[in-house]
């Protein structure tokens, strides 16, 4: 363990927020993607290995960064493409609400890429409208309560998951514990470097403007 780091939830949201926009995620959706991270990393869960290989294939080319296209029924990329988790989520929390939304009947999702990334979405959204979620895939399933619990074997199962096609249920009134505390996981040395240098991506060089405007404009007499 002694090439990991704890980081406190907020540091975790963040540093992921940081690395999202670094990406080339919006400000709106980089700041979903730190949110959706820290809630995981709140549940004892560290999602951020996946996240970290998100990015890195987001900036390699289109593969996971495929935006949602809603249909009756079903959600598939607009490019044919992995639905991207981020965006995903995002879409399905903005019509969580609506009488035929996406948590009211069965809706089946395309291939997610990092499918774990989509599930603190799933946690909001059963939270919304007070339903509790089965979400299910061709050799599993997830019950998702209200109240934040969920099977950790079968999360776990699914972190392993590079892509899935998903199926959303609504699952009845919930009504099951609140998860207990757990410990915030710890970042390895690797993930924790590579989302740093994604996060750097944010930061403007130096430059000889920069240089010449850097400093007080006034002398300092005290």
């Amino acid at each position: 363990m002694s090439d990991c780091t704890a980081l406190s939830q907020n540091e975790i949201e963040s540093l992921c927020m940081k690395a999202a926009r670094g990406a080339g995620f919006s400000w709106g959706l980089a700041e979903e993607a730190g949110v959706a991270l820290g809630i995981l990393a709140a549940q004892g869960i560290d999602g951020t290995a996946a996240l970290l290989q998100l990015l890195v294939k987001r900036l390699a080319g289109p593969e996971g960064a495929g935006h949602p296209t809603p249909t009756a029924g079903r959600w598939h990329a607009a490019d044919q493409g992995l639905l991207c988790p981020i965006t995903l989520g995002t879409a399905l929390l903005d019509r969580a609400l609506l009488p035929y939304g996406p948590f009211a009947f069965e809706t089946k999702l395309d291939p997610v890429a990092a499918p774990v990334l989509l599930v603190p979405f799933l946690l909001r959204g059963a939270a919304l409208t007070g339903m509790d979620l089965m979400v299910r895939w061709h050799d599993g399933a997830i019950h998702i309560a209200t109240k934040g619990g969920f099977d950790r074997a079968a999360m776990e199962d699914l972190g392993h998951k590079t892509s899935l096609a998903l199926t959303l249920r609504p699952a009845g009134k919930g009504a099951g514990s609140p998860a207990g505390k757990v410990d915030l996981p710890r970042l390895g040395a690797a993930v924790l470097d590579g989302l740093d240098r994604l996060a750097l991506r944010t930061t403007v060089p130096p430059s000889e403007v920069s240089r010449r405007g850097a400093g007080s404009a006034s002398a300092d007499n005290d």
